[in-house]
């Protein structure tokens, strides 16, 4: 006996449900207390009621339902019920009745003992909670495969205890079946099946409208990942008498995604995955000089050629002879630029003035050809020596759409299988459906014994009318070599003899549709 309500207080009392088959058909149950020592009562139930006085007056057990029995919700056998008398203090009278009592998750709905039923109530306090299905914060269900299996807070459902259901909500009724996948298993998230059959009706307040189809141009670049850098850099870029000295670096790039020639520029860092594979340093050169040396540097990388220094009349010490490895391998793209430290010195407010104009003087003449657009830095893709990345115009159609206020309404139907009976069609060649002892439902080995056979598959009307279309050209345009001869085979309007049995041999395919039937 539940001590936290005095019992003469109570008016709804736990109990747990005997005996469900109602030989009346109205839902009533057999069901006994919980809160309370009944164990002579139940004796008298085992040794005297048996089966000859089940569910008659003397019954004591006997429990009608409270709601109309219209609504039949009875409980399974062992399967927790709330009791209410009309009389708490005699619990043996007629005037009692139940409702179907509480369950600890929606897992647990096939059928859930009392034992676990209660463990959200007092009486359960000691047990093991079940999983929560959303996150009490969001209402989002915790794992996306269970997502649309259960009903929403907001709207309205009645569940069936498989994966059936009727859902309400705002402007639609669904009705489902095999919403979710397998049987279900206590305390397991169920995974949806987007293959269930279902019935749904909605009202919707808007129609997208589509228009003509347009034709849009995009570009698309074949970008490639940089391999060579060509590095330059002058230690006294502030000096007076037209005398620069400093280094030519040629790096090999590991491979990363800041490497990519749709992304790299005059500042992009490559620190971290640069390699040093040759370096030139020059000593006193003027401007022009420097200018001539970077140029033949960066020729002679895109050439694979030791590049020719006898111009050059200052001294100019290489650290050994200019040769790329693996000359059957692409070394492109090629990308050189100053170095960031030597760059970085055009935007420093503490740069001498002298200092800005000699950088900008070198950079102007730094090209990898003549009319590059980019003097100082730049892009060499391939042995072409282009500057740009190539592309390839991509032709798209788009369809332009737009939303209509407009009071709508749907009726939509699914499943693997969709069948349309009536009672008064029947195949000419297989006779009549008998779905006679169908009236509570029909079973699976009646669709394949009696219903498939029996029907016919739906036909695809866009499809046939290409089809007739088809056929009426080549009959319209047909011609005969000589009169009396079979006509050729391509009529005066192209289509060919071959194209229409073509189409003839497919229409099982593309014009019937096997999964949609009608008798």
């Amino acid at each position: 006996m539940m001590s936290e309500i005095p019992y003469n207080n109570r008016m709804i009392f736990v109990g747990e449900c005997i005996d469900n088959i109602d030989p009346m058909g109205l839902g009533r149950i057999r069901a006994i207390l919980k809160t309370e020592n009944v164990n002579d009562r139940e004796k008298s139930v085992t040794d005297t009621v048996g089966v000859i006085e089940k569910w008659t007056s003397r019954d004591p057990f006997v429990v009608r339902p409270l709601l109309p029995v219209f609504i039949n919700t009875s409980p399974k056998n062992g399967e927790f019920v709330h009791l209410m008398y009309s009389n708490s203090d005699d619990k043996s009278n007629k005037d009692k009745f139940y409702i179907s009592g509480v369950f600890s998750s929606l897992t647990n709905l096939n059928n859930e003992p009392y034992e676990s039923a209660v463990s959200n109530s007092n009486l359960g306090s000691r047990n093991k909670q079940q999983k929560q299905l959303r996150n009490p914060n969001t209402g989002i269900e915790f794992e996306s495969s269970n997502k649309g299996v259960y009903s929403k807070p907001d709207d309205i459902s009645i569940d069936g205890r498989g994966s059936a259901d009727i859902v309400v909500k705002d402007n639609t009724v669904l009705l489902r079946a095999g919403k979710f996948n397998g049987s279900p298993t206590p305390n397991v998230y169920p995974v949806g099946n987007n293959n269930r059959s279902f019935i749904q009706l909605s009202k919707f307040n808007k129609k997208t409208v589509y228009g003509d189809p347009e034709k849009l141009y995009k570009f698309k670049y074949r970008h490639k990942p940089i391999k060579i850098l060509v590095e330059y850099n002058v230690i006294n870029p502030d000096n007076n008498s037209n005398a620069y000295t400093g280094g030519i670096y040629i790096y090999t790039l590991t491979p990363s995604e800041r490497n990519g020639s749709e992304s790299f520029g005059l500042t992009t860092n490559v620190e971290d995955s640069k390699n040093l594979y040759q370096k030139f340093d020059f000593l006193a050169l003027t401007v022009n000089d420097l200018t001539r040396l970077i140029n033949e540097i960066i020729n002679g990388v895109s050439e694979r050629l030791v590049p020719d220094l006898s111009n050059i009349t200052t001294s100019v010490k290489p650290l050994g002879p200019f040769r790329l490895r693996g000359g059957g391998n692409s070394i492109f793209p090629i990308y050189f630029r100053p170095q960031p430290s030597l760059y970085n010195k055009l935007a420093s407010e503490t740069s001498q003035t002298n200092e800005k104009l000699f950088i900008y003087n070198l950079m102007s003449g730094v090209k990898s050809i003549p009319s590059d657009l980019t003097p100082g830095y730049g892009l060499i893709y391939d042995e072409s020596k282009r500057g740009d990345v190539p592309f390839t115009p991509e032709k798209n159609e788009i369809i332009p759409e737009k939303e209509v206020l407009l009071n709508n309404t749907a009726s939509i139907m699914g499943g693997d299988y969709v069948y349309l009976l009536s009672h008064k069609s029947n195949k000419t060649s297989t006779g009549k459906i008998n779905i006679s002892d169908t009236l509570y439902g029909i079973e699976e080995y009646t669709l394949s014994d009696e219903i498939e056979p029996k029907t016919s598959s739906t036909v695809r009307g866009e499809e046939l009318v290409e089809l007739l279309n088809l056929m009426v050209q080549f009959v319209i345009g047909h011609v005969h070599p000589y009169h009396g001869m079979v006509p050729d085979s391509t009529s005066t309007n192209g289509v060919t003899a071959d194209k229409l049995l073509s189409e003839l041999r497919n229409a099982n395919q593309k014009i019937l549709n096997k999964y949609i039937r009608i008798n």
